[in-house]
């Protein structure tokens, strides 16, 4: 006999791939970032920021973002979102985030 998934479990693990596609989405953000290629880090930032948001309003409108059971999916998606937007805020990872500041570093190999 078939066993019966309650909608609980259900959304619990199509949450599960939903974040770990953005987890996925925000390592690209960061590899794209640090390579410097603007428009993969823009589409991604963007992808990576809808798709936590909407978790937390689905979790919201679903009553479950400050449940117990639902703790994990509010703080992954939460952790997430702000994890982008400080990246983006502090131009982080860029290839040289300290140019848009002005402050040149010299490395050891310049210095000799």
């Amino acid at each position: 006999m078939k066993k019966k998934k309650s909608r609980y479990r259900q959304m619990e693990q199509i949450m599960t791939f939903v974040l770990l596609g953005d987890l996925a989405l925000f390592v690209i953000f960061l590899i794209a970032g640090g390579f410097g290629i603007i428009w993969l880090k823009v589409i991604t930032s963007i992808i990576a920021m809808l798709i936590s948001g909407l978790c937390l309003w689905f979790l919201y409108m679903t009553q479950e973002l400050l449940k117990r059971r639902s703790l994990w999916m509010s703080a992954a998606a939460a952790a997430i979102l702000l994890c982008v937007l400080f990246s983006l805020i502090l131009n982080f990872p860029s290839p040289n985030p300290y140019n848009t500041l002005g402050i040149t570093i010299t490395t050891v190999t310049q210095m000799q």
